[in-house]
């Protein structure tokens, strides 16, 4: 393994950045499947996973002039990896398909005893969030992702306009994600991330 020798691995960085491709593929061979098992942890998608792998070392080999050769390689690897995966979940906002894909991907999941304590623990984490909220704005987030309920009859229910509704739910949106940013490290900000917003 290359990644117990620095020196080795100092060597094989700076053949890939001279384009050398046996280089890169030792990495590749090297790296793809640590790689593959984290995004799919993040997506429970093989589909996604894969292009995630994809997406990485194309990023990589592009970028191979500027590689450092001091640095850590799979340090640099799972950097780009989190990027990619973090820039997909928030197009995932403005892309209907994916959107579904990955919300059917986690309540589908089949979960190992570790997954499951892991997702008690983003569950906890997603109560506090919300519970950090006001509580009128509070409830109004609960109807509407909560229950489901649409805009037009949170306001009804509340004696309150939907432009009301809408603006306290953007707010809520908004701290929400500040408390994880804050509270979480990336991997699970982007799981809760899309639990609650998905």
């Amino acid at each position: 393994m290359i990644n117990n020798s620095k020196n080795i691995e100092r060597e094989i960085v700076e053949k890939v950045a001279k384009g050398d491709h046996q280089a890169f593929r030792i990495i590749f061979d090297e790296y793809k499947d640590v790689l593959y098992g984290y995004s799919y942890k993040l997506t429970k998608s093989n589909e996604l996973a894969e292009e995630a792998v994809q997406e990485v070392f194309l990023k990589f080999w592009q970028n191979r002039r500027d590689l450092n050769s001091d640095l850590s390689v799979k340090a640099y690897l799972y950097k780009i990896t989190r990027n990619h995966l973090f820039n997909l979940l928030r197009n995932a906002a403005y892309d209907h398909k994916l959107k579904q894909q990955l919300f059917y991907n986690y309540q589908g999941g089949h979960y190992s005893t570790e997954d499951q304590l892991v997702y008690r623990d983003l569950e906890t984490f997603k109560d506090k969030a919300i519970a950090n909220l006001p509580p009128k704005m509070q409830l109004i987030f609960q109807m509407s992702r909560i229950q489901g309920l649409s805009h037009k009859e949170i306001a009804h229910q509340l004696g309150i306009s939907q432009h009301t509704v809408k603006d306290q739910i953007v707010k809520a949106l908004k701290s929400i994600k500040e408390y994880l940013r804050i509270h979480t490290d990336i991997a699970v900000n982007i799981i809760l991330f899309m639990q609650i917003f998905y």
